[in-house]
């Protein structure tokens, strides 16, 4: 963007910012519902998670997830716990494991 076109924006922003603040136009406004913070997972049920639907190991999941291999020992021995990013990120995976083969690029062997 240009340095003329950056200053029109600006300018055009703070007119509309003195109308509206004098009263003579009204901003558009959107209500978003935003999503209640994850629950909790149990150290059982990162491991059934892992385990039973990945069929990963603490190493090539920590991986996946961009961790050390540590935290998913931890995790699992319920010596810490997800904070609320990677909870989300968790859940997410609990609810959709095929987004891990997605994320990583691995394409969905058929049966034969």
């Amino acid at each position: 963007m240009s340095k003329k076109a950056t200053f029109e924006n600006l300018k055009s922003g703070l007119e509309q910012a003195i109308a509206y603040s004098r009263g003579q136009i009204t901003l558009k406004t959107r209500t978003v519902r935003l999503p209640d913070p994850p629950r909790p997972m149990t150290p059982k049920q990162i491991i059934a998670l892992r385990k039973k639907k990945l069929h990963m190991s603490q190493g090539v999941f920590a991986r996946m997830i961009n961790a050390a291999p540590q935290t998913i020992h931890a995790w699992e021995q319920g010596r810490s716990k997800p904070s609320g990013c990677a909870l989300r990120f968790l859940r997410l995976i609990d609810q959709k494991p095929d987004l891990v083969g997605q994320m990583l690029g691995i394409k969905k062997q058929r049966s034969a």
